[in-house]
């Protein structure tokens, strides 16, 4: 498990975004000028807060550009819920 956040670009499908890491969890966020958007964040060990440990520091970073921060559709309850807590916009 990794225990450091780190960011690096990557391509996947077909498009250039930021691919964070954090202990069991990763996500893809696509970004352009203006804003930040959450694509897709996983965990491997779900109730142990690396997602929210991540979130924060992902809406930090990117706020601190300027950048409006926010999450395609949650697809789940949990994500819905932590969306909720860390003030993140849900684009449905």
């Amino acid at each position: 498990m990794k225990t450091t956040m780190e960011m690096k670009q990557v391509v996947s499908m077909g498009m250039l975004v930021d691919n964070w890491t954090h202990k069991s969890c990763d996500a893809m966020i696509g970004v352009g000028e203006d804003w930040a958007t959450i694509y897709m964040i996983s965990s491997d060990e779900q109730g142990q807060g690396h997602a929210t440990e991540l979130l924060i520091e992902m809406k930090k970073y990117y706020e601190a550009q300027g950048k409006v921060f926010g999450s395609s559709v949650a697809l789940n309850s949990r994500m819905r819920y932590l969306l909720k807590k860390l003030n993140i916009v849900e684009y449905a």
